[in-house]
């Protein structure tokens, strides 16, 4: 009955042995987790605290300049991760201008036009 009952506080002490443990773990984790959130909290709050901006301060402030400018322009944004994010100015995929895609670009209607007119019809 002895041993029984030794080997029950024994099996008692372990377990909380363990229980501190993982509460110490724990409260470690919280602390760390606490920190990274403040960190992305400030992130968030840095573009915040400076007030709104206008469409002409964000595009200073990427180099981009006036929208719609010739050539195609590449910006990278701050990310962070792997590269971040590239955006590229859309151009149009028959001539190659910004401002409009192949959908709308006046150059592909003018040539298609013509081909329509080089056309002849023979009726039966």
């Amino acid at each position: 009955m002895l041993a029984a009952v030794d080997q029950l506080t024994k099996g008692a002490t372990a377990m909380m042995h363990q229980v501190a443990l993982l509460r110490a773990e724990n409260a470690s984790l919280r602390k760390a987790n606490e920190a990274l959130s403040k960190r992305r909290r400030a992130k968030r709050i840095r573009v915040q605290l400076g007030g709104s901006l206008t469409l002409q301060d964000a595009m200073d402030l990427l180099g981009l300049g006036a929208v719609g400018g010739e050539g195609a322009q590449e910006t990278q944004a701050d990310g962070g991760g792997a590269g971040g994010v590239r955006t590229k100015v859309r151009c149009c995929g028959v001539c190659g201008k910004p401002g409009h895609n192949a959908r709308t670009c006046q150059e592909a209607a003018e040539a298609s036009d013509s081909a329509v007119s080089d056309v002849i019809i023979v009726g039966s």
